[in-house]
């Protein structure tokens, strides 16, 4: 894959300039969802970032190369390079069957660097939805106006996790429905569904 180098506020500036379309960030996404007793009370997400633009967030957040993200660098980076995602939902898709769900503020950001050297998000998004044997829970990392290319992550695209009874599962499929950039892109989602035994 190659990647090239893009600030979020060039990012942000080509959101006005429809004609120079394409990715300049890929984000490699996994979503953790606990579903607890048919209740899923929100989403932890994880985006890791290509090599180049992590070089960005470095350099500005930290530019002694320690590798490390202290509580003021997350804050900055939190302020910098996150928080002005609002305005697009922070690329986060969600249903509960056939009804689109409000994308909620996120909850516990933090920044960190992995072993080799990319930026990482983790955060939480809290939720609150109740399942029922019929009606499938979906979640999609996108962005529509394809500056930031997003897919979820080969290894583990979705950690699963069921407590307090009850069986789920998940399965990885492309929502046609949902296809978007002149029809040239259509995303993936991640359908979650539920019984009580």
């Amino acid at each position: 894959m190659v990647h090239r180098a893009f600030s979020l506020a060039g990012l942000l500036f080509l959101v006005l300039v429809p004609l120079s379309a394409h990715p300049h960030v890929w984000v490699d996404v996994r979503a953790e969802v606990t579903v607890a007793g048919g209740y899923i009370e929100g989403v932890w997400t994880v985006w890791t970032f290509d090599d180049v633009f992590s070089q960005l967030i470095l350099a500005d957040n930290d530019p002694g190369g320690t590798g490390k993200i202290d509580a003021q660098q997350n804050s900055s980076i939190k302020k910098g390079y996150f928080d002005n995602l609002k305005a697009y939902g922070y690329f986060s898709h969600f249903a509960l069957g056939a009804h689109t769900l409000e994308v909620p503020t996120p909850q516990k950001f933090q920044a960190s660097v992995t072993t080799d050297g990319r930026v990482a998000y983790r955060f939480f998004l809290p939720l609150g939805v109740r399942l029922d044997a019929k009606t499938a829970f979906a979640v999609s990392f996108y962005d529509d106006s394809f500056f930031t290319d997003m897919v979820f992550e080969k290894k583990s695209p979705v950690l699963l996790t069921v407590t307090d009874g009850g069986k789920a599962s998940v399965a990885l499929r492309p929502d046609k429905s949902k296809t978007f950039y002149g029809g040239q892109v259509t995303p993936t989602y991640a359908f979650i569904a539920w019984s009580p035994s």
